[in-house]
């Protein structure tokens, strides 16, 4: 018997807890013994469940003090606690398993090292693009191949937005409303609009593949939450389409990376992305391009990623992440032609190269121009006064 422990019960918990009671014969014919939930961590013990009160408990030294148990799965969503949680544990020589992209992007090296150190596994599949397997793929080609570039969609709110807009004809507030009460967005769903969500897990996949240290202050982000219908009409009639893109490259020894919002043409793969799906791209020496495309979010989705590191980590199915590289960061030379949306009475001269007015807006495409000169253009004007995406 091989015990093991949640912290927190929300949608990904009860996802995780029901796979593992649902498959649990299927589970002990891989691992040899049968994988026991012994605890529980939930911070409110009032409420209804038809499981056993007493696997149950809102202190975690229930669990850490615990010698029996071998496993704990992360899934708080609490960065401050779960630090607490992940550190103490991987001292224990406990076995990690965590969802919670927040806090392994601010903390990725120190896990690595801690569970080297311990002799134990620390596994984050679930905590980038949901029901994706991106992480343990990512790792065995860093091994065998040079990866030269991560591409893709990583925030399922955010797609969901877009898509909706574009295919469904909403107005951002309408859809954005709409996936609130779908459970897609947060109430405050800053950290999905504004790119801070997929810019944490492009932090994570791109320390994986370049082998070195991208830190999130590394990347440079904008979201869409200034985006109008205007934006997406214009763009329409000319057959493109807005995806917000997380995207690292490496070039010998310089990495750029970027989330922000990206015109693609219809015929891109990354165009057709649905919903809230999810979608990466990886491109290396060995090959063009790899694709992997799945729901980025949900209850079973994300628990059936938690569940796969459940087993790897018990299983010993796991390579370490090499970082052996110091690459330079190349974004402020990062160049690019753009999308704007102003008002009409807006003049950027020193970047535009075309300009139109459509729908009683200026819309601008501007000469190839480096990203920081194109922010530095705006800085005078309101930022929900003006919409920004780069041309593919």
């Amino acid at each position: 018997m091989i015990n093991i422990a949640l912290l927190g019960f929300g949608t990904v918990g009860k996802g995780t807890y029901e796979i593992l009671e649902r498959q649990k014969e299927e589970i002990k014919e891989i691992t040899g013994e049968e994988i026991v939930v012994k605890k529980i961590l939930k911070r409110n013990l009032d409420f209804e469940t038809s499981i056993n009160r007493d696997i149950f408990t809102n202190d975690y030294t229930d669990i850490i003090e615990d010698d029996e148990i071998k496993l704990i799965a992360e899934m708080t969503g609490d960065v401050d606690s779960s630090y607490k949680y992940i550190k103490e544990a991987l001292l224990r020589k406990k076995h990690i398993v965590t969802a919670n992209k927040a806090v392994v992007s601010e903390n990725f090296e120190e896990f690595l090292k801690l569970a080297k150190e311990n002799n134990v596994n620390f596994l984050y599949e679930s905590s980038v693009a949901g029901s994706i397997p991106i992480i343990k793929p990512l790792k065995d080609q860093s091994i065998i191949n040079n990866i030269k570039k991560i591409r893709g969609i990583l925030n399922g709110t955010s797609n969901f937005l877009l898509y909706k807009m574009t295919e469904e004809n909403y107005d951002y507030s309408e859809v954005l409303k709409m996936a609130q009460e779908m459970g897609f967005a947060e109430s405050d769903p800053t950290d999905d609009v504004e790119g801070i969500d997929a810019l944490r897990k492009l932090r994570i996949l791109s320390t994986i593949a370049f082998k070195a240290s991208i830190k999130n202050e590394d990347i440079d982000s904008y979201g869409i939450s200034s985006i109008s219908k205007v934006d997406i009409e214009y763009l329409k009639e000319k057959n493109k389409k807005i995806k917000l893109i997380a995207e690292s490259k490496i070039e010998e020894d310089k990495f750029m990376a970027l989330v922000e919002p990206v015109i693609l043409n219809s015929k891109d793969n990354l165009a057709n992305i649905a919903n809230a799906e999810n979608s990466v791209e990886i491109s290396g020496q060995n090959y063009g391009s790899l694709t992997f495309i799945g729901e980025g979010a949900g209850m079973l989705p994300t628990g059936n990623a938690v569940v796969t590191d459940i087993l790897d980590a018990i299983t010993n199915n796991n390579y370490n992440v090499i970082i052996n590289k110091n690459l330079k960061n190349n974004n402020n030379d990062f160049k690019a032609n753009y999308y704007i949306r102003v008002k009409k009475d807006v003049e950027l001269n020193n970047i535009t190269l075309e300009e139109e007015i459509f729908k009683n807006y200026k819309i601008i495409k501007t000469k190839e121009i480096k990203r920081k000169e194109l922010i530095n253009s705006l800085k005078e004007i309101n930022k929900k006064d003006y919409f920004f995406a780069r041309y593919n």
